[in-house]
Order: structure tokens, then C-alpha cells, then sequence
């Protein structure tokens, strides 16, 4: 099924509806949504009520912004020409923002589907709920009515609540654990979506005590059947969902900083000379447009940033390395996290081998992953496309291709006899850039508070 015949078969797609109810110390929160002539579509989520009062209207107001994002895993089964949102209302602004989102966020799926269209033709959204009618943040307990659009569309929200202390989402990779021990003892809060034996791992292998608050999100299984049967599928910025629901987390808790793990490797493109992204949603340029889109519909003191923007892959490698308490804990393998392993098979694979090369032994290296990866000729491909051999990165989340090929060069520098590395020696150590040079860099780029830029510069010293 290809793209042009399914939008032309299918024309919209309905954001129909969200609403939320308590349940057993949760909020209970479900999307609707619908291809008509296809299927409908529900997503549900999980909070978990801490007791904390807050304004429903507000409330509402963000679930809506989250619909908006989850509607992404849904539209692009037949990225029809148009979508309809019947739930709320945008502003013009709103609207174009979202419009971005679909387009920079599904560049890494338009390419690998070989589609081609501008941000224009992509997709228009249209908001026709009908606004007459008593505003009332009640509609959104239970089911929209329509006809009576809900008080948080009425304009711009103020949030008076006091907040303090940090949510920090951790996957159980090790840019999360950098942050962690970053932030130390401040008051921090570990966030994670449908948890999982690494992020226990992780925090089981840490010497200090975390709060958690743990959110479970459950899609729609009419999505993997549409997948099965040959309609669109592909990779989403899943980091914008992940922005909402902490958006969320924050609010219902208290909590006045979201700090994330996303360094300033994330905003170079996947694929050479184009917009194409694997990590758009966690690129400095989303986290810009992130909070001011916040900022377009709340007024409040939460704030959202990346706490490792300033450094690179490299650094946080440098990092990570002096933490040996988490080295047995830590997965960063898509493919393996869930089942606690490494698969050893992948580009996220190779690439954590490779950027901890620099300051780990051989024998550490595979007390963790249980091989050596750079001597395996499997790995080749995927080695290629990291250090820049072959032009296009893999679609992972790794980092730029000139911190691997300086990773690879102090490892050689350190008498490193792997295949891999001493195969392409020469070009290697002809490429330009040190890590002890890179160690040094500090990314000015950043919106990190000022209090924990200090803690930031103490830990790389």
C-alpha cells in the first residue's frame, strides 16, 4: 500500500474525543480516535493521583496537547490529507506548530517510505468543534460534548500554583544516569512511561533514593494489525509524546523542573544534506519550540530543558564511565532493553561499545556487552555508517560521526587491536579532532537553569 493510493482512499482523520476519570489512585485517560472507512483507534494512559489539587481546567487543556501528539502513531497509517479535530479548537500559530511537528518528527518515515511533499502538502488540520454553548472544564470528565466546548479553549490558562524540585525520565541508558548523578541531591523525581526491569536496574544499582512516578500508556492493538496488513508504518518523534505526558506528570505533582537527558549530538541530521532526523523531538530546536507552544497556552513556572545539552555524546561518555556501580545496570539496546540484554546485533549496540571505548579496558567493555563488538565482522556495516564511511547514519539515537571516529582514534592510541578499527586505521587517525580536545568543548546552545549549569561544569571537572 503506498502513500499517494491511501490518501486517496482515505481523506481524513478524526482526533474525536479524549476524556479522563479517576480511578484506583490513577487518572484514567483515554483518546479517540478514527480512520472513517477503516477503524477506530483508542490510546489509554495512566497517571497516578498523588492528592495534589489542581485546576481541571488546566488539566484538560494539557490532556488535549497529548491527544494531539498520540494522534501521530495513528495518522500515519494512511497520512491522510486531512485531520479534523473535533475535541478543541487551535490557534492559526497552534496549528502550523503542530504542522511542524508532523513534518520534522516523520522525516526519518517519509524518507524510509519514499515520500515526498512539502510541509504544505502534507497534511492540513482542521478544527470544527462547535464553540457555541456553555464552556465547561466538566466536558472533559467524561466525553466531549460537542456543542459545548470546554473552558480550557477559551484562551490562554494561568497557572498560580507553587512548584519545586526535579522529574528527571530515565530509559536506562547512560545519559540518564548522568543526569542523576548530576543533579545529586537535589529533590529529584524519576519519571518513567510503562517501566521496565532496566530502569529498576538502574535505579536498584544507584546509592541514593528516588521517588518515582511511573506512568503506564497502552496503544491501541488495531494499530499492529494495521501494520501486519501492509499500511503505513514507520518511526515517530515518540520524544513529543514523551514531553506532554511529563508536561503532565509535572503538573499534577508539583514539580517545578522536567530535566532531560538529550546532549547537543541530537541535533545533527541522520541523513546528510536533509532535515532528516532520527531525534528531532529530542533536538534542541523542539525544545525550543516545546516551551514556547507551553507558553502559548499556559502561563506557569514549570519549565522543560535538557539538562546535558551543553555537552556532547563524547562527554557524557566520560561521564558514565566514572559511575561503575551502574555498568552492569545500564541497556541503552532498543531491541534488547525490555528483556535486560544487549542484543549485540544493532547500531545502538556498537555505537555505546564504541563511545565508552575511549575510557574503558577491553575487559570492561565486555564484562558489559559479553563480546567484543569492534572485532566482529557483523558489525561493519552499522561501523560504516557511524564514522561516516557510508553517508547516512543508522536511524538510532547516537551521536555525531566525528565523536566516533574520535573515540576510535584514542582507542587505537591506547594500543586497541580490534578488526574493525585497525581495518580502517589509516583513514581513521587521517580524520580530524582528539577527545581530549572534545572533553573540553561546552555548548553555549542550551536553556539549562543557572544553578545547574554550576552543578554541570563541576561534574565534568
Amino acid at each position: 500500500m503506498d502513500f499517494v493510493t491511501l490518501r486517496g482512499q482515505y481523506k481524513e482523520f478524526f482526533y474525536r474525543d479524549f476524556r479522563y476519570e479517576r480511578e484506583e489512585g490513577f487518572y484514567k485517560v483515554t483518546f479517540f480516535y478514527e480512520i472513517p472507512g477503516l477503524s477506530e483507534f483508542e490510546t489509554v494512559w495512566k497517571f497516578p493521583d498523588t492528592g495534589r489539587a489542581m485546576d481541571e481546567t488546566v488539566f484538560c487543556r494539557l490532556l488535549f496537547e497529548l491527544g494531539m501528539a498520540e494522534a501521530i502513531s495513528y495518522w500515519k497509517v494512511t497520512c491522510a490529507p486531512v485531520l479534523k479535530v473535533l475535541c478543541g479548537t487551535l490557534t492559526d500559530w497552534q496549528n502550523r506548530w503542530w504542522r511542524k511537528l508532523f513534518y520534522n518528527g516523520l522525516g526519518e518515515f517519509m524518507y524510509v517510505n519514499g515520500i515526498e511533499v512539502s510541509e504544505e502538502e502534507l497534511i492540513t488540520i482542521v478544527c470544527e468543534p462547535d464553540v457555541t454553548g456553555e464552556a465547561s472544564a466538566e466536558g472533559c470528565r467524561n466525553r466531549v460534548q460537542y456543542g459545548k466546548l470546554p473552558a480550557c479553549f477559551a484562551g490562554k490558562l494561568t497557572d498560580t500554583a507553587s512548584y519545586s524540585g526535579c522529574l528527571v525520565p530515565v530509559g536506562g541508558g547512560k545519559d540518564s544516569v548522568v543526569s542523576m548523578e548530576v543533579l545529586g541531591e537535589e529533590d529529584v523525581t524519576i519519571y518513567r512511561i510503562n517501566p521496565d526491569a532496566t530502569v529498576r536496574n538502574v535505579l536498584a544499582a544507584s546509592e541514593r533514593e528516588y521517588k518515582t512516578y511511573f506512568v503506564n500508556r497502552k496503544l491501541d492493538g488495531r494499530i499492529l494489525e494495521m501494520n501486519k496488513r501492509g499500511f503505513l508504518n514507520g518511526h515517530i518523534p515518540f520524544s513529543a509524546v514523551v514531553a506532554f505526558s511529563t508536561f503532565i506528570s509535572a503538573y499534577l505533582q508539583g514539580i517545578r523542573y522536567i530535566a532531560l537527558s538529550n546532549e547537543s549530538s541530537a541535533n545533527e541530521s541522520t541523513v546528510v544534506g536533509s532535515f532528516v532526523n532520527h531525534q528531532y523531538s529530542k533536538s534542541y530546536e523542539f525544545e525550543q519550540d516545546f516551551m514556547e507552544y507551553i507558553h502559548s497556552i499556559l502561563d506557569t513556572k514549570i519549565r522543560y530543558f535538557s539538562l546535558l545539552r551543553p555537552l556532547s555524546e563524547l562527554q557524557i561518555a566520560y561521564l558514565f564511565s566514572k559511575y561503575k556501580n551502574y555498568h552492569k545496570a545500564f541497556r541503552s539496546c532498543n531491541a534488547g532493553s525490555k528483556q535486560g540484554i544487549w542484543c549485540c546485533n544493532c547500531p545502538k549496540c556498537l555505537f555505546v561499545y564504541i563511545i565508552l571505548c575511549s575510557f574503558l579496558t577491553e575487559e570492561e567493555l565486555f564484562e558489559i556487552f559479553g563480546e567484543n563488538l569492534l572485532d566482529a565482522e557483523k558489525s561493519e556495516k552499522y561501523f560504516r555508517e557511524l564514522t561516516g564511511l557510508d553517508e547516512n547514519k543508522p536511524f538510532e539515537c547516537v551521536g555525531t560521526r566525528s565523536e566516533v571516529v574520535m573515540s576510535l582514534k584514542k582507542y587505537l592510541e591506547k594500543g586497541g587491536k580490534a578488526l574493525l578499527p585497525v581495518k580502517y586505521a589509516d583513514w581513521l587517525m587521517a580524520q580530524p579532532g582528539d577527545v581530549d580536545t572534545a572533553l573540553l568543548e561546552w555548548n553555549e546552545v542550551h536553556n539549562v537553569p543557572e544553578e545547574f549549569v554550576k552543578a554541570l561544569k563541576e561534574e565534568m571537572r
